[in-house]
Order: C-alpha cells, then structure tokens, then sequence
C-alpha cells in the first residue's frame, strides 16, 4: 500500500480522533506544540517499512488534559488507524507497551532502529514517573504494526 502524509490519528478504544501535524524537531527535540498530534518528519511515513514517530503531550495544559492523556489505557491488540493526505487509511494493531527512560529512549532500537516491516511508535511522556526539573523521567511508548 502507498502512504501520504498522516493527517489523521485515530485510537478507536479511547474514542480518540485528531488531526495529525507533520513537524521536524523543536529546539533540538521532539516537542510537539499543546494539543498537537505530531508526526515527526525525520521518520518513516506511517505504513512505510521502517518505524513511523507520532507524539503528543500527555500533560494538561490551558485547563485541558493533554491530547495523549489517556495513550497508557490503550491495550495490546487494540487497534490504531492513519488516515493519510488525499484519502485512504490505514488499520495497525497495538502489539507492545512499555515505561521507557528519557536518556534510554534517546536510543532505543525499538524506535529509532530499523525496521523490515511497518512500524508506529506512539510516544508520550509517562504521567506516572518521578518529575526532575519539570520533566518527566521516563516516556511512555506504544507499538502498533498493520492488521
């Protein structure tokens, strides 16, 4: 299957539909706006072999929770679907979960490795870890690959 660009983003078990930015690095980092969905250019297109990066904030901000708030509910065998510039979609299945360490993740294999098959990573921080500066200590990271 040919994939666009994501536009959409949506996680059926958490009634989660969002539109999705394509967006490069912030300041050196991964730093999706508020309430933004990001998709993160320097990654393979979502569908694409390889691993795909999307983020979103998951603290509130503006008296809002944040957009990926609720991403840790998502369950292995969940589904997550991409909807793509110019129609079309695609249906990916939720396989691994797992509480990562912010200096661990900066490389971690199972995202920033490579890929025979198509790969999303969905990342946020983890609300549950110890705060240091502000920051969370660890993200939190969910792994679908297509139906």
């Amino acid at each position: 299957m040919r994939t666009g660009q994501p536009t959409r983003l949506q996680m059926p078990a958490l009634g989660f539909d969002q539109p999705v930015r394509a967006m490069g690095l912030n300041n050196g980092a991964i730093n999706p706006p508020p309430h933004v969905v990001q998709w993160y250019t320097g990654s393979v297109r979502p569908g694409s072999t390889g691993i795909s990066v999307i983020a979103g904030h998951v603290a509130p901000y503006g008296g809002r929770a944040g957009i990926f708030s609720r991403l840790n509910n998502l369950s292995v065998g969940d589904t997550v679907t991409i909807g793509y510039a110019g129609g079309g979609e695609r249906t990916f299945r939720v396989y691994a979960k797992d509480a990562v360490g912010k200096t661990e993740l900066q490389r971690d294999s199972r995202v920033w490795g490579s890929s025979s098959r198509p790969v999303v990573a969905l990342i946020t921080c983890d609300s549950s870890a110890p705060s240091q500066g502000g920051h969370s200590t660890r993200n939190y990271v969910v792994w679908a690959s297509p139906v």
